[in-house]
């Protein structure tokens, strides 16, 4: 439900904001420009979303947490998405920048963070901490981002334009229906395995959902501050071609090992990060693992699609996945269980990258192209 309330109220525009961001920050007046257009947009955004949250409570909270018993903690999050929205947006001025140091020491401190707020309340007040302290840890977030950007920029003004406007509704066009479809798609998947295989079941495939989150916060952060501004500065496809070779060559290999290195300790792992109750997590790894290294592989060829601002290829092909995941989720889940879902994740993600690497077969090997695609 986050995710999904990050990517409603920023409509998915993060990319683009770091992709300009990239590009003007050397000139002051089409960046305060950049700045304000996004700071309109973002706050009128997190007000319609936290306006939905406050007036839909119960209802969201049936479908959610599948009891009316919170509607109280959604509204709350009507006056957290505010503050959600702007941290996102700071958060992706700061990536755009590109000062990386300053941005692993923000998000070094958000997990500190995190870690701190959300452990404290779990083991204090249970549950309810646990859900309170989710909410409500972007507010800390928001602090932490507003002073970092505070000392990096120029004073924001509130300047609108159109031209920025149009772009950055672009590049929500290309993400916002990932940003919402699946973040839904995995509450379905969730209350599907609810209903037929127990609460239990449930517990341990967010558990292994989970240690894919955290290195895929590290991918994500590096094709995002890296990858993104290179091949938007740079618009030949050779250039591309380059990017993808040093990311097949440089960062694949460590990240093989590293899943290699997952899958053999995954008992360890367990015990480490989980306890003992979660030991049926053990059997899912194997399909998650190869899953997530086909999603990883896919990274460094889906981002072209941003980088050029090819909207329809990629929407079409996040569609195809939200499919295939949905079909092969609902299938398995019935017929071989929670093994089932973590099959369709492996066979959805090759899907994806089989489809991907075919759209893209033009950029990507056909050496004597070197105009823009």
């Amino acid at each position: 439900m986050m995710q999904l309330i990050v990517s409603s109220s920023s409509l998915g525009m993060q990319q683009g904001v770091i992709r300009f961001t990239s590009e003007f920050k050397d000139q002051r007046t089409a960046f305060q420009k950049l700045l304000g257009t996004s700071q309109i947009i973002y706050g009128s955004c997190s007000v319609i979303i936290g306006l939905i949250l406050f007036f839909f409570s119960n209802q969201l909270s049936a479908i959610v947490l599948q009891s009316t018993t919170y509607s109280w903690l959604f509204r709350v999050l009507a006056f957290v998405v505010p503050l959600q929205g702007f941290h996102t947006l700071y958060f992706s001025i700061l990536q755009g920048l590109g000062d990386y140091k300053r941005v692993v020491w923000v998000e070094f401190t958000m997990s500190f963070l995190n870690l701190v707020v959300v452990g404290y309340a779990t083991f204090t007040f249970g549950l309810i901490g646990a859900l309170v302290a989710v909410a409500c840890i972007p507010v800390l977030y928001f602090v932490v981002s507003v002073l970092v950007l505070k000392a990096n920029t120029p004073p924001i003004k509130i300047i609108w334009s159109n031209w920025f406007a149009k772009n950055l509704f672009l590049y929500a066009l290309m993400t916002l229906f990932s940003g919402i479809a699946f973040p839904l798609l995995f509450i379905m998947i969730r209350n599907r395995i609810s209903s037929v295989l127990g609460l239990e079941y449930v517990g341990y495939w967010e558990a292994m959902n989970q240690f894919s989150h955290f290195y895929f916060i590290v991918l994500n952060s590096i094709i995002l501050m890296y990858v993104l501004p290179r091949i938007t500065s740079k618009t030949s496809d050779s250039f591309y071609r380059k990017q993808v070779v040093d990311y097949l060559k440089k960062l694949m290999p460590v990240f093989s090992c590293f899943l290699i290195v997952l899958f053999l300790l995954r008992k360890q792992a367990i015990l480490l990060l989980l306890s003992t109750d979660f030991n049926a997590v053990e059997s899912l790894f194997g399909w998650q693992l190869l899953g997530d290294f086909f999603r990883a592989l896919t990274l460094i060829f889906s981002i072209y699609f941003h980088a050029r601002r090819m909207a329809t290829a990629y929407i079409v092909i996040d569609m195809l996945l939200f499919v295939s995941l949905f079909m092969f989720s609902y299938a398995w889940i019935d017929s071989l269980g929670l093994i089932g879902v973590v099959k369709a994740h492996f066979i959805s993600y090759l899907g994806y990258f089989l489809v991907t690497v075919f759209w893209l077969r033009k950029p990507l090997f056909n050496l004597n192209n070197t105009s823009n695609a």
